[in-house]
């Protein structure tokens, strides 16, 4: 793998893949922070 990360490092890779890795990365970081709000009130609700 880090071979292949070099080699594609040397050769560039295109656009298209930054914006689709940036974009999964995003999307990742969004269903996290929902994931967290959704627990936090479920944790806040369910307090007597």
């Amino acid at each position: 793998f880090p071979m292949f990360v070099w080699g594609s490092a040397q050769r560039g890779t295109p656009v298209q893949i930054n914006v689709i890795g940036t974009a999964m990365f995003i999307i990742a970081v969004m269903v996290v922070l929902v994931g967290q709000v959704i627990a936090s009130r479920r944790r806040n609700n369910a307090r007597p």
